[in-house]
């Protein structure tokens, strides 16, 4: 039994240049997520009597992605003790789930940009937020584009004052596509006389 678990740990140790760090840095592996949009069905009805009028959604069809993930920024401790990493995301489309023709898909979606632009202003809405915003409150845009990015006359406006990567154009994936997540700190290394061994061999089978 020593044999296997220390044959499995030379394998998965993580230490420079060793299997198990170097399959740790670039994973082989994909998630796949679907995003959905939700379409603003009556916005006329909205504008025209906002008191009283229910705003009536309705889910788009899913737009699928793989996001894969590696390792970068990579520092060791000086006793190899501990590693600090960024994780950094790469968002491209299903090959099979991401149906080619919905990126003809439209409708009326909700502005985020406009809604933290009209934040900043009183609850009644002053002339110049019209002025910088338009009179226009709802548009029919292109689905896929509110994901992978698009521009507007107000974002271009409020551009100026993003903070983060990816900040030419508005869109959940765009923003975040090659972009880092957060700074981890984790421990490396494992005393394998501590760990009792039918425990190591049941956390192997599972």
């Amino acid at each position: 039994k020593k044999i296997i678990i220390n044959n499995v740990l030379k394998e998965v140790a993580l230490k420079p240049d060793s299997p198990g760090y170097k399959t740790w840095l670039n994973p082989p592996t994909t998630i796949t997520r679907a995003y959905r949009l939700f379409n603003i069905t009556n916005p006329k009805e909205i504008v025209t009597d906002p008191a009283t009028t229910t705003i009536n959604i309705q889910e788009t069809r899913p737009y699928s992605y793989l996001v894969s993930s590696t390792k970068q920024n990579v520092q060791w401790s000086e006793n190899y003790t501990s590693i600090s990493y960024s994780v950094h995301r790469s968002f491209t489309r299903h090959p099979t789930r991401f149906d080619s023709s919905s990126v003809n898909d439209k409708g009326v979606f909700i502005d985020f940009v406009r809604a933290m632009f009209r934040a900043q202003f009183p609850m009644q809405a002053v002339p110049k937020f019209y002025h910088l915003a338009g009179m226009k409150t709802f548009y029919h845009r292109n689905a896929v584009e509110q994901l992978e990015g698009f521009t507007s006359d107000l974002f271009n406006i409020v551009r100026q004052k993003m903070t983060g990567p990816n900040t030419a154009k508005s869109g959940f994936i765009y923003r975040y596509n090659g972009s880092r997540a957060y700074n981890y700190t984790i421990k490396s290394g494992m005393n394998i006389f501590r760990i009792p061994q039918n425990h190591f061999l049941r956390s192997l089978i599972l």
